[in-house]
């Protein structure tokens, strides 16, 4: 992203144009970012299918670069739920309960255009639907409702760098990803 902040001005129109296209030309020739994003797998999931999981992420091309077993406080529980969940009392506390009710396992994961690959991955909330859209996403193979649905995943680049400091304050172990620590959310 930051050939894309390298845009010059200058008092000839034609100049700032091309110095803007030279820019573009030169972030779109670098390809795609490598980026970390956060997957939780939320209890009772992880402990039966964890193999099958992590095979499927090499697979798909992903690194894990941290990887941590946790009791989620009912704070933390409502952190990961959306904006629109969040309006909804009874839908707040059905999440809240199940993310606390046991273990879950948080991994952060890198390879290029991670937050996207990951959604296409998972699926939508409710594994109905991920079940009628392909039945080989995650939470169709994975979810029994909306509530229990196997997975929560970062959903933008800045919520992912909010779930890299949320979930690894300490760091992460491989230096590429040390600039997500530093990011701003």
């Amino acid at each position: 992203h930051t050939k894309l902040t390298q845009i010059c001005f200058s008092p000839v129109v034609g100049e700032s144009w091309r110095c803007r296209a030279e820019s573009l030309f030169s972030f779109l020739q670098a390809g795609a970012q490598v980026l970390c994003t956060v997957l939780l797998i939320k209890p009772g999931v992880w402990s039966r299918r964890l193999p099958r999981i992590l095979r499927d992420l090499h697979l798909e091309k992903f690194c894990v670069v941290g990887m941590k077993h946790l009791e989620l406080g009912a704070a933390a529980a409502a952190a990961l739920l959306p904006c629109e969940l969040q309006q909804d009392p009874a839908a707040v506390e059905a999440h809240c309960t199940y993310l606390t009710s046991g273990t879950a396992l948080v991994l952060c994961l890198q390879r290029p255009n991670a937050v996207k690959k990951l959604m296409d991955l998972l699926g939508p909330e409710d594994p109905q639907l991920a079940q009628a859209l392909d039945p080989h996403l995650w939470r169709a193979q994975y979810g029994t409702s909306t509530v229990q649905n196997g997975f929560y995943g970062s959903r933008s680049y800045a919520m992912a760098v909010r779930d890299v400091k949320l979930f690894f304050p300490e760091g992460l172990c491989c230096a590429q990803c040390q600039p997500v620590q530093e990011q701003e959310v």
